[in-house]
């Protein structure tokens, strides 16, 4: 398998920050920001910033 060059692995976590922030914020507003779904979401958010920093 071919190593994914470094912009389409930022562009991917990229993608999946926006995507996490805003299922974050839905669930926030629907189930509360204090609800195992919310919390969940951040800490995979969490992690995606922490990669894309790295990267």
């Amino acid at each position: 398998m071919l190593p994914i060059p470094v912009t389409d692995k930022k562009n991917n976590l990229l993608i999946m920050i926006k995507t996490l922030r805003d299922e974050m914020i839905n669930s926030g507003m629907k189930e509360g920001l204090t609800s195992e779904n919310t919390i969940a979401l951040s800490q995979k958010l969490d992690e995606c910033i922490v990669k894309y920093q790295v990267s």
